[in-house]
Protein backbone atom coordinates (compact mmCIF):
# COMPACT_ATOMS: atom_id res chain seq x y z
CA UNK A 1 0.00 0.00 0.00
CA UNK A 2 0.99 3.09 -0.81
CA UNK A 3 0.66 6.42 1.53
CA UNK A 4 1.22 10.10 0.67
CA UNK A 5 0.85 12.97 3.34
CA UNK A 6 -1.19 16.12 2.32
CA UNK A 7 -1.66 19.13 3.94
CA UNK A 8 -4.52 21.71 2.51
CA UNK A 9 -3.33 24.41 1.44
CA UNK A 10 -5.24 27.91 0.71
CA UNK A 11 -5.39 26.98 -2.93
CA UNK A 12 -7.24 23.23 -1.98
CA UNK A 13 -9.54 24.92 0.19
CA UNK A 14 -13.18 26.30 -0.26
CA UNK A 15 -14.70 29.26 0.99
CA UNK A 16 -16.29 27.10 4.06
CA UNK A 17 -12.52 26.09 4.79
CA UNK A 18 -12.79 22.69 3.65
CA UNK A 19 -10.96 20.63 0.70
CA UNK A 20 -12.69 21.10 -2.85
CA UNK A 21 -14.05 17.68 -3.75
CA UNK A 22 -11.95 18.64 -7.00
CA UNK A 23 -8.92 19.10 -5.66
CA UNK A 24 -9.33 16.01 -3.24
CA UNK A 25 -10.11 14.04 -6.32
CA UNK A 26 -6.64 15.51 -8.39
CA UNK A 27 -4.17 14.48 -5.21
CA UNK A 28 -5.89 11.40 -6.07
CA UNK A 29 -5.24 10.62 -9.02
CA UNK A 30 -1.90 11.76 -8.51
CA UNK A 31 -1.46 9.39 -5.62
CA UNK A 32 -1.77 6.80 -7.77
CA UNK A 33 0.60 8.08 -10.40
CA UNK A 34 2.95 8.25 -7.60
CA UNK A 35 2.14 4.89 -6.38
CA UNK A 36 3.13 3.30 -9.97
CA UNK A 37 6.14 5.72 -10.90
CA UNK A 38 8.43 2.94 -10.34
CA UNK A 39 6.17 0.01 -11.68
CA UNK A 40 5.20 0.85 -15.14
CA UNK A 41 6.39 4.37 -15.40
CA UNK A 42 5.12 7.75 -15.29
CA UNK A 43 2.22 8.95 -17.24
CA UNK A 44 4.24 10.00 -20.31
CA UNK A 45 6.34 6.74 -19.91
CA UNK A 46 2.85 4.99 -20.18
CA UNK A 47 1.73 7.23 -22.94
CA UNK A 48 4.89 6.09 -24.89
CA UNK A 49 4.74 2.63 -24.70
CA UNK A 50 1.04 2.85 -26.17
CA UNK A 51 -1.14 2.54 -23.27
CA UNK A 52 -3.49 5.06 -21.22
CA UNK A 53 -5.73 4.08 -18.69
CA UNK A 54 -9.47 5.49 -18.46
CA UNK A 55 -11.66 5.29 -15.53
CA UNK A 56 -15.19 3.98 -15.60
CA UNK A 57 -16.36 3.41 -11.88
CA UNK A 58 -15.99 5.42 -9.05
CA UNK A 59 -18.01 5.13 -5.69
CA UNK A 60 -16.98 7.29 -2.76
CA UNK A 61 -17.98 6.85 1.31
CA UNK A 62 -17.55 10.37 3.01
CA UNK A 63 -17.56 8.88 6.46
CA UNK A 64 -16.40 12.25 8.28
CA UNK A 65 -16.32 15.97 7.19
CA UNK A 66 -13.72 16.57 4.27
CA UNK A 67 -10.10 17.55 5.60
CA UNK A 68 -10.13 21.74 5.86
CA UNK A 69 -7.32 24.28 5.97
CA UNK A 70 -3.89 23.73 7.41
CA UNK A 71 -4.81 20.10 8.82
CA UNK A 72 -2.68 17.58 7.22
CA UNK A 73 -3.97 14.17 6.42
CA UNK A 74 -2.95 10.61 4.36
CA UNK A 75 -3.96 9.05 0.89
CA UNK A 76 -3.52 5.51 0.93
CA UNK A 77 -3.57 3.24 -2.20
CA UNK A 78 -3.64 0.06 -3.60
CA UNK A 79 -4.82 -1.34 -6.82
CA UNK A 80 -6.15 -5.17 -8.01
CA UNK A 81 -5.56 -5.53 -11.23
CA UNK A 82 -7.38 -9.44 -11.16
CA UNK A 83 -10.98 -8.45 -12.92
CA UNK A 84 -10.15 -9.34 -16.56
CA UNK A 85 -10.70 -6.04 -18.68
CA UNK A 86 -10.69 -4.01 -14.85
CA UNK A 87 -8.25 -2.62 -12.53
CA UNK A 88 -9.66 -1.76 -9.32
CA UNK A 89 -7.88 0.96 -7.37
CA UNK A 90 -8.98 1.72 -3.66
CA UNK A 91 -8.06 5.51 -2.16
CA UNK A 92 -8.62 5.48 2.14
CA UNK A 93 -8.32 9.07 3.45
CA UNK A 94 -7.47 8.78 6.90
CA UNK A 95 -6.14 11.45 9.55
CA UNK A 96 -3.13 11.98 11.27
CA UNK A 97 -4.27 9.43 14.13
CA UNK A 98 -5.28 7.49 11.86
CA UNK A 99 -9.21 7.54 11.80
CA UNK A 100 -10.76 6.68 8.32
CA UNK A 101 -12.36 9.62 6.88
CA UNK A 102 -12.82 8.91 3.10
CA UNK A 103 -13.73 5.68 1.74
CA UNK A 104 -13.29 5.69 -2.07
CA UNK A 105 -12.92 2.34 -4.80
CA UNK A 106 -12.53 2.85 -8.62
CA UNK A 107 -12.34 0.86 -11.75
CA UNK A 108 -9.98 0.89 -14.83
CA UNK A 109 -9.54 -0.10 -18.06
CA UNK A 110 -6.07 0.30 -19.92
CA UNK A 111 -7.02 1.53 -23.43
CA UNK A 112 -4.27 0.06 -25.96
CA UNK A 113 -3.52 3.52 -28.33
CA UNK A 114 -2.69 1.84 -31.39
CA UNK A 115 -5.55 -0.44 -31.57
CA UNK A 116 -8.30 2.17 -29.73
CA UNK A 117 -9.25 -0.71 -27.48
CA UNK A 118 -9.36 -2.15 -24.16
CA UNK A 119 -7.21 -4.97 -23.39
CA UNK A 120 -6.19 -6.80 -20.13
CA UNK A 121 -3.73 -4.99 -17.96
CA UNK A 122 -2.60 -8.04 -16.35
CA UNK A 123 -1.05 -9.31 -20.07
CA UNK A 124 -0.09 -5.93 -21.23
CA UNK A 125 1.67 -4.61 -18.21
CA UNK A 126 2.43 -7.95 -15.87
CA UNK A 127 4.79 -5.72 -13.79
CA UNK A 128 1.86 -4.35 -11.69
CA UNK A 129 0.61 -7.90 -10.55
CA UNK A 130 1.49 -7.71 -6.65
CA UNK A 131 0.70 -10.74 -4.23
CA UNK A 132 0.86 -7.80 -1.08
CA UNK A 133 -2.20 -5.79 -1.88
CA UNK A 134 -5.34 -6.98 -0.90
CA UNK A 135 -8.40 -8.14 -3.08
CA UNK A 136 -10.54 -5.55 -4.02
CA UNK A 137 -14.84 -5.93 -3.73
CA UNK A 138 -16.27 -5.45 -8.08
CA UNK A 139 -19.00 -4.45 -7.05
CA UNK A 140 -20.16 -0.94 -7.60
CA UNK A 141 -23.24 0.84 -6.69
CA UNK A 142 -25.94 0.76 -8.82
CA UNK A 143 -26.69 4.51 -10.48
CA UNK A 144 -30.58 4.16 -11.50
CA UNK A 145 -31.74 5.34 -14.80
CA UNK A 146 -34.20 7.92 -13.83
CA UNK A 147 -36.21 8.43 -17.24
CA UNK A 148 -39.40 8.41 -15.65
CA UNK A 149 -38.55 11.27 -12.81
CA UNK A 150 -39.04 14.52 -13.33
CA UNK A 151 -36.06 16.69 -14.06
CA UNK A 152 -35.86 19.17 -11.59
CA UNK A 153 -32.79 20.76 -13.22
CA UNK A 154 -30.80 21.42 -16.50
CA UNK A 155 -27.77 23.25 -16.74
CA UNK A 156 -25.76 23.77 -20.47
CA UNK A 157 -21.79 24.14 -20.09
CA UNK A 158 -19.10 24.20 -23.02
CA UNK A 159 -15.84 22.31 -22.50
CA UNK A 160 -12.94 24.50 -22.01
CA UNK A 161 -9.11 24.05 -22.75
CA UNK A 162 -8.46 23.72 -18.77
CA UNK A 163 -11.17 20.97 -18.71
CA UNK A 164 -8.93 18.97 -20.40
CA UNK A 165 -6.70 16.28 -19.31
CA UNK A 166 -3.76 14.75 -20.57
CA UNK A 167 -5.49 12.53 -23.01
CA UNK A 168 -7.67 15.43 -24.34
CA UNK A 169 -10.67 14.87 -22.72
CA UNK A 170 -12.68 16.36 -19.78
CA UNK A 171 -10.43 15.32 -16.68
CA UNK A 172 -12.83 13.19 -14.28
CA UNK A 173 -12.49 15.54 -11.32
CA UNK A 174 -14.09 18.38 -13.18
CA UNK A 175 -17.18 16.20 -13.50
CA UNK A 176 -17.16 16.13 -10.22
CA UNK A 177 -16.93 19.60 -9.52
CA UNK A 178 -19.73 20.47 -12.08
CA UNK A 179 -22.36 17.79 -10.11
CA UNK A 180 -21.18 19.55 -7.18
CA UNK A 181 -21.82 23.15 -7.91
CA UNK A 182 -25.13 22.35 -9.68
CA UNK A 183 -26.61 20.25 -6.88
CA UNK A 184 -30.30 22.36 -5.51
CA UNK A 185 -28.91 22.13 -2.05
CA UNK A 186 -27.70 24.94 0.41
CA UNK A 187 -23.75 24.09 0.08
CA UNK A 188 -23.32 25.98 3.16
CA UNK A 189 -25.16 23.54 5.16
CA UNK A 190 -25.05 20.58 3.44
CA UNK A 191 -22.41 17.65 2.81
CA UNK A 192 -21.37 14.64 0.35
CA UNK A 193 -22.16 11.32 2.20
CA UNK A 194 -21.51 8.98 -0.73
CA UNK A 195 -21.23 9.66 -4.37
CA UNK A 196 -20.98 6.76 -7.38
CA UNK A 197 -19.93 7.31 -11.09
CA UNK A 198 -19.97 5.55 -14.75
CA UNK A 199 -18.08 6.83 -17.46
CA UNK A 200 -19.17 6.02 -20.39
CA UNK A 201 -17.13 8.72 -22.71
CA UNK A 202 -15.04 11.64 -22.77
CA UNK A 203 -16.38 15.27 -24.09
CA UNK A 204 -13.31 17.02 -25.64
CA UNK A 205 -12.55 20.94 -26.06
CA UNK A 206 -15.50 23.02 -27.37
CA UNK A 207 -18.44 20.72 -27.02
CA UNK A 208 -21.52 21.33 -25.15
CA UNK A 209 -23.03 19.52 -22.87
CA UNK A 210 -25.44 19.20 -20.74
CA UNK A 211 -26.32 18.14 -16.85
CA UNK A 212 -29.80 16.89 -16.08
CA UNK A 213 -30.23 16.22 -12.49
CA UNK A 214 -33.48 14.57 -10.85
CA UNK A 215 -34.47 13.91 -7.21
CA UNK A 216 -35.07 10.87 -6.12
CA UNK A 217 -36.61 8.97 -3.07
CA UNK A 218 -38.39 10.04 -0.34
CA UNK A 219 -38.97 14.38 -0.34
CA UNK A 220 -37.12 14.24 2.96
CA UNK A 221 -33.70 12.47 1.22
CA UNK A 222 -31.86 14.43 -0.96
CA UNK A 223 -30.54 11.84 -3.11
CA UNK A 224 -29.82 13.00 -6.78
CA UNK A 225 -29.29 11.16 -9.78
CA UNK A 226 -27.27 13.21 -12.63
CA UNK A 227 -26.58 12.60 -16.51
CA UNK A 228 -23.68 13.99 -18.33
CA UNK A 229 -24.46 14.49 -22.20
CA UNK A 230 -22.79 15.59 -24.97
CA UNK A 231 -24.53 17.54 -27.92
CA UNK A 232 -25.37 15.10 -30.75
CA UNK A 233 -25.36 12.05 -28.65
CA UNK A 234 -28.48 10.48 -27.08
CA UNK A 235 -26.28 7.59 -24.38
CA UNK A 236 -25.29 9.73 -21.39
CA UNK A 237 -21.42 10.63 -21.12
CA UNK A 238 -21.79 9.78 -17.44
CA UNK A 239 -24.20 8.79 -14.91
CA UNK A 240 -23.86 10.01 -11.37
CA UNK A 241 -25.81 9.23 -7.67
CA UNK A 242 -24.98 11.91 -4.84
CA UNK A 243 -26.56 11.97 -1.36
CA UNK A 244 -26.31 14.78 0.96
CA UNK A 245 -27.20 15.21 4.43
CA UNK A 246 -27.02 18.06 6.47
CA UNK A 247 -23.97 19.19 8.50
CA UNK A 248 -24.06 18.19 12.13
Amino acid sequence: MYSREIKVMPSDSSCIGSIKLKNLLDHFQDTAGLAVDDIEGTATELNARGYSWVLTRYEIDFIESLPVLDEKFYIKTYHDPSHGYNTLRVFQVESEKGRLIIYAKTSWILLDLTAGRAVKAAAHLPEIITSDNPEIDSNFREIPDFEDSEIIKTITKQVTFHDLDYNSHVNNAIYFGWIFDSTPVDLMNYELKNLSASFRSGARLGENITIQIAKLGDSQENLFAYKILREGIKKPSANFLCKWERKS
